[in-house]
């Protein structure tokens, strides 16, 4: 089977017209695992995602990917579902903090070009203090009640970025395609996380490997949607893939050929290595999540390297002088400037002057 290679990059490489990322296949294995090297773009977006003990030992969940540049970022639930305490009562959404047995959620982040095995510093280390995930109330007959179940295996996180941080390369993130960009059987997407990573613990050395070493990327087919899930016991919207996606790839990004993101890494199921088949991965489908934006605020539905935020602006003549999340940082910029700025809300195409909003 012939594949053609994906240009996947970050928004920030996009826009400063940064040369193309050509993720090539393996020669007669189109499926096959490769390695990642793009220490400056896509490892700054694609990130390990841990559980970090009481004892400050980490241990390798799966992956994750920043989304808006404002420290948002999307995997799949069963990757962080050690952190959530379920609340007496269920609610559609459910916001955890952390748990109170002392396991944290954190990430790598990408610390850009490194040579040899090279020592990490603790800043490279985000906490994670905030997740959101899609509940909804289901009977528990054993225990005779209602109980919050999780919908959608898809979670958003809050990553702390600390000041100390600035010495790293900030965050990038990647595009993200929703509406228009519903999956079609027979189309290729291409998977990126960290297949090395197991739910178990990592010395010192096997992070400075992951680190160097562990981004991988993973081609695949689709072959079925199941815009109402695979079964009852598993409503999410999924498209399934031919594939041999590894289980720490759980959590990270499924692009398309256009190189936005279309979905986020459920499941897989790989064959052994003496089998010459492929496996098959199932992946949650943003396009079939109809409160995708909810969950997402920050991200326009229709423009995948546009952002929804607060803006303050100037009209004659025209001048953006700031975009941010909130609108009390917008406030805050304008109560600065002179009396011909105003804030509104609305979209902004990342790294331009281009702003548009609704009266």
């Amino acid at each position: 089977m012939l594949i053609e290679p994906f240009y996947v990059g970050t928004c920030e490489n996009k826009v400063n017209n940064g040369p193309p990322i050509v993720l090539e296949p393996i020669f007669q294995k189109p499926f096959e695992q490769f390695p990642i090297q793009d220490p400056f773009g896509l490892r700054k977006a694609v990130v390990p995602v841990f559980r970090r003990d009481a004892d400050g030992e980490i241990h390798g969940m799966g992956t994750a990917f920043h989304v808006d540049g404002w420290g948002m970022f999307l995997t799949a639930d069963h990757v962080i579902e050690f952190a959530r305490e379920y609340p007496k009562s269920a609610s559609t959404w459910t916001e955890i903090s952390q748990n109170s047995n002392g396991d944290h959620i954190v990430l790598l982040l990408g610390m850009g070009l490194t040579f040899g095995i090279a020592n990490i510093p603790k800043e490279a280390f985000a906490l994670v203090d905030c997740v959101v995930s899609p509940m909804q109330e289901k009977d528990n007959p054993w225990a005779n009640r209602t109980e919050p179940k999780n919908i959608s295996d898809i979670a958003t996180m809050t990553a702390v970025i600390q000041p100390e941080t600035r010495n790293l390369p900030y965050p990038h993130f990647v595009s993200v395609g929703i509406s228009g960009s519903y999956p079609q059987i027979g189309e290729t997407v291409l998977a990126v996380g960290f297949p090395e990573l197991q739910c178990q613990r990592l010395d010192e050395y096997k992070q400075k490997i992951l680190l160097t070493e562990g981004m991988y990327g993973a081609y695949g087919r689709i072959i079925n949607v199941h815009p109402d899930g695979r079964s009852k016991l598993n409503p999410t919207p999924v498209f399934e893939v031919e594939c041999n996606w590894g289980h720490g790839m759980s959590g990270g990004p499924v692009f398309n050929s256009s190189g936005n993101v279309i979905g986020i890494v459920s499941r897989g199921m790989e064959f052994s290595a003496d089998d010459p088949g492929n496996g098959i991965g199932w992946a949650t489908c943003f396009g079939l999540i109809p409160y995708f934006t909810r969950l997402v605020p920050t991200l326009d539905i229709l423009n995948p390297t546009c952002r929804r935020g607060w803006a303050v602006f100037r009209s004659e003549p025209w001048h953006l002088a700031g975009f941010f999340k909130t609108e009390a940082e917008a406030q805050q910029l304008v109560n600065s400037v002179s009396t011909d700025y105003e804030v509104k809300y609305g979209s902004n195409k990342f790294g331009t002057d281009y702003f548009i909003y609704m009266e």
